[in-house]
Formats: C-alpha cells, structure tokens, sequence
C-alpha cells in the first residue's frame, strides 16, 4: 500500500459513521477507567495510609478478568457485541451513580470503592473479546492494524487525560465528582452504542457449550506458536510491567510529596507520548513489522520503569515516563493487531478472550507483588525490581518461543 494511503487510513475509518461511535464510546469509557484509577488509589492511601491496601483495592478490579476473560471470549462469540457492550455501558453507569450519591452523602467507604472496581473489573474483561473484536468486524481484515493502533492511541489518550481530570476532582471536588464524571461518561458511551449499526457474527454450530468452545482456545494456542508468544508475553507485561501504575499514588504522595494533580500528570506522562506514537504506527505500519515491534517496545517500556524507579524527583521521574511512552504504545497497538490478523477467523474472539485471562491472571498477580514489595523496599525500589524481573523473563520467552525473537526474517506480508 502506498505511503499516503496508508497514513491516510485512520481518517477513512472514522469517517464510517459506525465504527466512528464504536470507538467514541470506548473513549469515554477508558477517560472514566483512568480517571477511577487515580481517584480510588488517592481515596485508599488517603484513608487507610498502606501501599499494600491501595494495591489490594486494585487487585479486585483486575481479578474479573480472570475468572470470566475466557468466558467473555465463547460468550463474544455467540452474542450481539454491541447488546453486549451497550448492557454493561449501562450497567456501569447506576454503578457511577450510586457510588456518586454515596460519596457526596459523606457515607461513601473503602469497601464500597473496592465494590465499585470489582464491578469495573468485569466490564473491562469485556474489552478484548467484545469490543475490540466488534472494532475489528466494523474495520474489516484489511485494516485490523490500522483501527488496533488507532484505538491503542485513543487508549492512551484517555489515560493522559483521565489520571489528569480525576487529580483535579480530587483537588477540588472530592470522589464524588469523579463517580459523577464517570457517570456521565458511562452514560454517553451508552448513547453512542445506541446508534451504532452492527451485524451480529454467525452462532457456531449447534450442540456446543461455552466449556467447549474455551478448550478449543486453549488447544489452538500451542499450534500457533506466535499467538501463544502473544499471550505469554501479556502475562509478563501485567505482572512485571503494568502494575507500576498502582503504586504512583503512593510514591506521588510519599516519595515526592506531590498533590493529587502533580500525581495524576505523572500518571499521564506515558499516556501522553503513547498517544502520538500510536497515530504515527496506525498510519505506518504493516504487518510485517507487527511481531517485531511488540516484543522490542515491550523490552523498552520496562527499561524506562527501570529509570523512573532510580528517579530522584519529579523532574527526572516525569522524563523518565515520557520516555515509557514510546515503548507502550508500540506494545500495546500490536496486541490486538497480532491476533485479528494471524489468528483463524473463527478463533478471534476466543484468543482475545484468553487475552483477557492473560491480563486477567498478570494483572491481579502483578499488583499484588509490587504491593508486597513495596511495604518492605519502598514503592519506587519496588518497582524498579519488578521491571528487571520482566526484562528477565521476557528474555526467557524469547528463549523458549523462537519464533518471537524479532530479529528472525518476518514472514511474508
């Protein structure tokens, strides 16, 4: 495809009227993911004073994909994906709303917050199987990189501005306004799904269950050597890589006596090169390259949470996450695009399903682990030991996998 074609497929796909709103609801709904995250880590540490506790409170949002990511996977494949969406867009906004009543009643507590991020959890377990995948149908096979890598820099967006505005709640307002953001960015996500025009995908054969279609997930995933690298390497990323976030609470508040809103920017700092990386790889890139780039951004990404572990102030840790940035937007575009573009059409959503268990089960295991360390280290000092153990076991990965090793000759585009 020629260079100008190419950079000007973003612009083609959102002037499709339906997948445009697809992906302005999801918008909404990762602003109002981000934006809870901050607010409920700076609620937690404000109330209780623990590392350990903020963690745990984070644990339960990630733990949901876990337990039903496969099942999302077999139920994404049966069901209408935009019901299916719409229904939880709903669901999360009485959620918002009744956290926001309870909050600005002055009867909100930590266990009604952990509530609040377990029923978070479970809509987020949806994203991979249902979303993303109804993305990827509304796109079509010939641009699955191109609306991967466009809704990987939304993403990011949405979690530059997102720690952002739930700072300045936090600041001014208190968690009440965040759950009242939340409600109404639920709420119009769901206003947007409304309008979307999708066709539901063909049921699979009759006579199978749920339980059958996940064992065939899981059986295809050996035979396909790079899908399986795909999903092992998400493990590594959740667990040594991504749970970073849940400790900038703690060390805004305790390492570098920042406000909310300093917080929240640094937060955002990564969120923030990612989101312009990920437009230029969604005009530019091709498959050929998509291997490549997920396993040497994911090495750079954790090199940088290594720096900002050795950061000394804010100056040099803001840099340090910018830096980030660049690595975790080539990752995270290539997650997606890997798998609507090598797996078997028929598998798509299952191995994005086990996607969501990947994350689901590096996710919750990650949190705690950091959180753990961080009672006994430092926060900071945990999170650099956590990022060299994810620069190790990638290197295992690559080791065991050959075929992930980006500097075998790709395969033919």
């Amino acid at each position: 495809m020629p260079r100008r074609a190419r950079t000007a497929a973003p612009r083609r796909l959102l002037a499709r009227r339906s997948f445009r709103r697809a992906w302005a609801a999801g918008a909404l709904a990762g602003a109002m993911r981000w934006l809870e995250m901050l607010a409920v880590g700076w609620f937690v540490i404000e109330q209780t004073g623990s590392p350990l506790a903020v963690s745990l409170v984070l644990f339960l949002r990630q733990a949901p994909m876990l337990l039903f990511g496969a099942f999302a996977g077999a139920l994404s494949e049966r069901g209408d994906r935009r019901l299916i969406l719409l229904a939880a867009m709903i669901a999360m906004t009485v959620v918002m709303a009744a956290l926001s009543i309870l909050s600005f009643t002055g009867t909100l507590t930590v266990w009604h917050a952990a509530a609040g991020v377990v029923v978070s959890g479970v809509f987020w377990a949806l994203d991979f199987p249902v979303r993303r995948t109804m993305l990827g149908d509304l796109a079509g096979p010939p641009h699955f990189g191109t609306a991967m890598a466009l809704d990987s820099s939304t993403a990011s967006f949405t979690r530059m501005l997102g720690p952002l505005a739930g700072g300045a709640l936090m600041d001014t307002v208190g968690i009440g306004g965040a759950y009242l953001a939340g409600t109404l960015g639920f709420g119009g996500g769901a206003l947007l799904l409304l309008s979307v025009s999708y066709r539901r995908p063909l049921a699979p054969p009759t006579g199978r269950g749920f339980l059958a279609d996940i064992r065939d997930a899981f059986a295809y995933l050996p035979h396909a050597p790079v899908m399986l690298g795909t999903v092992l390497l998400t493990v590594v990323m959740n667990i040594f890589g991504f749970p970073y976030l849940s400790m900038i609470p703690v060390i805004g508040k305790g390492n570098l006596e920042l406000n909310a809103l300093s917080t929240g920017s640094l937060m955002s700092a990564e969120a923030a090169i990612a989101f312009v990386t990920a437009l230029v790889i969604a005009a530019l890139i091709r498959p050929v390259h998509f291997l490549r780039l997920y396993v040497v951004a994911g090495a750079a990404f954790l090199a940088c949470i290594i720096g900002f572990s050795l950061a000394p102030g804010y100056p040099q840790a803001m840099t340090a996450l910018l830096a980030s940035g660049i690595g975790f937007a080539g990752f995270a575009s290539m997650q997606g695009a890997l798998i609507l573009h090598g797996a078997a059409p028929a598998m798509r959503a299952r191995i994005m399903g086990m996607m969501t268990v990947a994350i689901g089960a590096g996710g919750p295991v990650g949190t705690l682990h950091v959180g753990f360390m961080a009672e006994h280290l430092g926060a900071q000092a945990a999170v650099g030991v956590m990022a060299a153990e994810g620069l190790a076991c990638m290197a295992l990965a690559l080791l065991v996998i050959p075929a992930l090793r980006p500097w075998r000759a790709p395969p033919a585009p």
